[in-house]
């Protein structure tokens, strides 16, 4: 029988759990797919991979759904490891990407990928106007009920990413091969990573929650700067930082209050983390 859940949600984006029904091979290891129920603007699944160096990223081998519909694309972008960057900053490498119906596909990039940090995100984007088929297999990457770390995100716009539950590996597993000379080298320098290479950037965590999130900035040097929540008009609630930051880790908390410690309603929040020469935005959603 099959089964649909909403297992997340931000704003408008909602992500079903349909279980799988095919049968023999790896779909023993398979619980379910990710889809996007209804279908968002620019709905899509990221997958940390690590690529080692001297090493390069050809191609990704995944669980399939459907092989009726192809995903828009696949790409590829840098990261300081916290989390994607936005779908503007990535590199198509893989356009009308189709698998088989229920089973494991592989697909080879237009041109490999290194990393000069070692990480690489894999964006693999669904069709905005895609209709599931009543009775038959259903597009979406699949996953399966195993403890995992927080290395996979979901989307709905292409830049608020949400972490999928540890409880849920997302199959999408990278190809690699021997590095080759003139290999295109993405590296995180100009967004995720400091000069030095050090890891630079803002994540929240956990997204959705309730009472409270973990707040955590990364700088490349010291530096003075504020971290602030706003609602949806851009209107402070509260302010969790004013002053030093220190170069690298930064964690402040917020537990869902104003600034006069009154809890706040349920809904999202951006979170604000400014230095005299950077500038992080993070959305959160606070459920209750």
């Amino acid at each position: 029988m099959k089964k649909t859940v909403a297992i997340l949600s931000l704003a408008l984006l909602w992500v079903g759990v349909a279980f799988a029904t095919g049968g023999g091979g790896s779909a023993s290891a398979v619980d379910g797919l990710i889809r996007f129920d209804p279908p968002q603007p620019l709905g899509c699944v990221a997958v940390r991979v690590e690529v080692p160096a001297q090493q390069m990223l050809t191609g990704v081998r995944w669980w399939n759904g459907s092989a009726s519909t192809a995903f828009s694309k696949i790409l590829v972008a840098s990261g300081s490891g916290v989390e994607p960057p936005t779908i503007a900053e990535a590199v198509v490498v893989a356009l009308s990407v189709a698998g088989v119906d229920n089973g494991w596909s592989t697909v080879t990039f237009s041109e490999p990928v290194a990393s000069g940090s070692g990480t690489l995100f894999v964006i693999i984007e669904y069709p905005h106007d895609y209709a599931p088929v009543d009775g038959g297999p259903q597009l979406g990457v699949g996953w399966s009920e195993e403890v995992a770390p927080f290395t996979h995100f979901v989307t709905g716009d292409g830049e608020s990413w949400i972490k999928v539950a540890s409880q849920c590996r997302v199959l999408v597993e990278p190809i690699l091969a021997d590095l080759d000379p003139g290999v295109t080298l993405k590296c995180a320098a100009n967004r995720g990573l400091g000069q030095s290479g050090e890891q630079v950037g803002l994540a929240v965590s956990p997204n959705p929650f309730n009472p409270a999130t973990h707040v955590d900035l990364y700088l490349a040097a010291a530096s003075s700067g504020t971290v602030r929540v706003l609602d949806l008009r851009g209107c402070l609630v509260a302010e969790l930082h004013h002053g030093l930051l220190q170069a690298g880790h930064n964690v402040f908390v917020w537990n869902g209050a104003d600034s006069g410690g009154r809890p706040v309603a349920s809904g999202v929040y951006s979170v604000l983390a400014e230095t005299p020469d950077q500038r992080h935005v993070k959305k959160v959603l606070l459920v209750k």
